[in-house]
């Protein structure tokens, strides 16, 4: 396995957490991604991925392309070997590079020419210079040419933000009150940054930062120890969250992610995809 990251550069910290590049053997030929909540952009140096819909049929994924912020998990095909380069945007930061609604790209899979324009350019550049001292640089040079220096970071949003980050199961009126504004307030200026409803961003943040802070190492705690310290109010409401946002119960999730450790919390290897809904 190779993987190299690279901060982002000060000035882009409101709209880009990290670059990365990665280079490793897939661990199942298929995965499951759980729901994130952040957007991000690849360009992929191997065969193609596969995207598989809820009813097994599958569509081949553009060599480079964005996910917008999900809210539902995704079933994908890996190539044999994983070799990619990618940027992680903020919640709001998609937009500071990319004139395309940020409603229009989350929840979705889309290439990344109908997000960024022309972007024949810097896949011809890391397709001729596959390897992290070159692809980073390529990736970093065509994003300081897409940043749309017109767009600044939403006070409003970045407020609420670092209120979800402290606070994922605040309500939201109380955080808009909190703001000194309204709900609706919120929830307009919230959708036209990242693209969702805020409290469907703040379930969804919610859920994602108790699985990826779960001890998946190899003497794992009991469901019941976990379901304790969980961020929801009863056990009952922690399995809605699993079967909602993973398709498993809290003790097959456990199971299944257990034999991978941590990095498999929001990436779940599986040898096969379910079958069609019945």
């Amino acid at each position: 396995m190779r993987y190299e990251e690279q901060s982002a550069p000060e000035e882009w910290r409101p709209f880009v957490t990290r670059m990365w590049f990665l280079e490793a053997p897939r661990e199942r030929r298929y995965e499951k991604i759980l729901p994130l909540p952040f957007a991000h952009a690849i360009v992929n140096l191997s065969s193609p991925y596969r995207l598989i819909d809820p009813r097994g049929n599958a569509s081949v994924v553009d060599e480079a392309f964005v996910s917008g912020i999900q809210s539902e998990f995704l079933l994908i095909e890996n190539p044999t070997l994983i070799r990619h380069v990618g940027v992680e945007f903020t919640p709001d930061g998609l937009r500071a590079f990319s004139a395309t609604p940020p409603s229009e790209v989350a929840g979705r899979i889309l290439s990344a020419s109908d997000v960024f324009g022309d972007i024949a350019g810097l896949i011809a550049r890391v397709r001729a210079e596959p390897a992290p001292d070159a692809a980073l640089p390529a990736l970093e040079s065509f994003l300081r040419a897409a940043r749309r220096p017109d767009i600044g970071a939403d006070r409003l949003v970045s407020t609420i933000l670092a209120a979800m980050q402290k606070h994922p199961d605040a309500r939201i009126g109380d955080l808009a009150a909190h703001a000194g504004v309204s709900h609706k307030t919120v929830i307009t200026h919230f959708r036209a940054a990242c693209g969702i409803a805020p409290k469907q961003f703040a379930e969804v943040l919610r859920f994602h930062r108790f699985i990826v802070g779960l001890p998946l190492g190899d003497d794992l705690p009991s469901w019941a120890d976990l379901a304790a310290v969980s961020p929801y109010y009863d056990q009952p409401h922690v399995i809605r969250a699993f079967r909602r946002f993973s398709g498993y119960t809290p003790a097959e999730y456990l199971r299944r992610v257990a034999e991978f450790g941590p990095d498999a919390a929001s990436f779940v290897p599986l040898e096969d995809v379910p079958g069609p809904p019945g």
